[in-house]
């Protein structure tokens, strides 16, 4: 679902920036002609819409703000666009394009932090001090329970789901320190969990990862 969500944000951005092209060019003629194609908008802002919100009732009410302000975003773009090109308004037009590169950005993002980008972060020192508790059975428990609680809906059981684009925990190469860090800043649509669960709980969930390989 979230590839097609992508997919159809993909058409009503190329459909839109084509538009907007030729009413800034002011070939009206063609802008005309293309317009003509009255249901293609409509068409591909329901998808929008749908995909949209079926992978946002995924997440149900604990959805990061990031998705519901896509959302919001989402309805304003439609009868902007819609506006924009009826009246011939070149910066309604334009408006409704960045709106929609935005909502492209956020559909294309999430992922784990490339080892590069877990470089550029401060590693947590004291954090690889405590590698010897991912061998405590009390520590791999606390860390599943959390993991099945705050993990399992988009990681999945086995770390393999890949909802959100969230990537394969079980072919992870990042080490403890960098799991800490990812857990704690979040990435992407993943909410930040600093605050939300203590630091032992971080670090158990950390640990609790490699019991996914």
């Amino acid at each position: 679902m979230l590839h097609s969500h992508v997919t159809i944000v993909t058409l009503f951005l190329v459909f839109l920036l084509f538009k907007t092209v030729l009413l800034i060019a002011n070939k009206k003629e063609l802008l005309a002609k293309v317009r003509n194609l009255k249901m293609i908008d409509p068409i591909l802002g329901t998808l929008m819409l749908i995909t949209g919100g079926y992978l946002l009732s995924l997440y149900g009410w604990s959805a990061p703000a990031y998705l519901w302000i896509k959302l919001i975003v989402v309805l304003l773009v439609i009868p902007i666009g819609i506006v924009a090109f009826k009246k011939e308004n070149k910066m309604m037009a334009i408006l409704a394009l960045l709106l929609t590169f935005g909502i492209y950005g956020v559909s294309e993002a999430g992922g784990f932090p490339t080892d590069e980008e877990g470089n550029a972060q401060e590693v947590n020192i004291e954090v690889e001090k405590q590698v010897e508790l991912t061998a405590d059975i009390d520590v791999l428990k606390t860390g599943k329970e959390l993991y099945l609680a705050e993990c399992k809906k988009c990681h999945g059981v086995d770390g393999k789901k890949g909802l959100f684009k969230s990537p394969d925990l079980s072919q992870t190469k990042l080490n403890l320190s960098e799991k800490v860090a990812w857990i704690k800043q979040g990435k992407g649509v993943m909410p930040s969990y600093e605050g939300k669960l203590s630091e032992e709980e971080i670090i158990a969930v950390a640990a609790y990862l490699d019991e996914l390989k």
